[in-house]
Parts: C-alpha cells; structure tokens; sequence
C-alpha cells in the first residue's frame, strides 16, 4: 500500500515552542530565587508575635549570622570590616539598599547588635529580620 504524503501541509508550527519558552523563563526565575534562600546557612529563626511576610523583595542584601557568631554576607563568610565595606559599597550602587538580616535564634543578642551597628555605620537605612510567625495570630 502506497502512501501519499504531501509536503505542502506541513507548516512550523510556533505555539509550542513559545509555551516552552516561557514554560524555562518561568522556571529560571523561580530557580534564581530560590538560589538565594537555599544557599543561606541553616539556622534556627526565632519565632515573633507579630511578623509579617514583606512585600518587597527587590534591592536585598542578605546578612546570616550563626550560632556560633560567623557572618555571612550572601554565601560568603566575612568579619565586621568587609561587611561595612560590602555594604557601603552596595550603598552607593543601590541607594533604596534594604538588609535581610537572618540571626539563629540561640545567638547571644550582643552579636546582632554589633552586626547592626556595622551595617547603620555603612549606611544601611533598613533591615528586615528573618522571623517565625508565631501560631497564636
């Protein structure tokens, strides 16, 4: 049996080449984020009262401070002259600059209050603390 196949019907068809597309568009940025809170240390975040989720999340800068008092900016390890360094720099670049400061929940609270100190010293206007809603809300 022969069969007759006609080139003329066949087309290129774009529709799902485009939902793939954007199908990887949707998945790279998903991806992108989730990279900066999956490389962040795990610590144990205290729990607030009344915490709130924040609205914003654009011009960030993450700050982690660990139980036993390492700090990290972003996936870095660095001391208290490279943080003010770090985020005068980030100042300077990005003005509306907002801190996301992520402390373990055993840390000694004189330890946030140094890193906080260093972080207004280098013109940091906000911070954001990394929180728990708390189950009685």
């Amino acid at each position: 049996m022969k069969l007759k196949i006609s080139m003329e019907d066949v087309g290129f068809q774009m529709a799902p080449l485009i939902d793939c597309v954007f199908q990887l568009m949707i998945f790279f940025m998903c991806a992108s984020h989730l990279h900066l809170t999956l490389d962040a240390p795990p610590i144990e975040v205290p729990v607030a009262e009344h915490s709130s989720i924040p609205e914003e999340l654009q011009n960030r800068r993450y700050v982690t401070i660990q139980f036993d008092g390492t700090i990290q900016l972003g996936g870095a390890t660095v001391n208290l002259n490279v943080l003010r360094q770090e985020i005068a720099k980030a100042q300077k670049q990005m003005p509306d600059l907002k801190i996301f400061l992520r402390a373990d929940r055993r840390l000694v609270h004189k330890k946030v209050r140094e890193v906080m100190q260093v972080l207004a010293e280098a013109g940091a206007g906000e911070i954001i603390f990394a929180t728990y809603q708390s189950e009685t809300m």
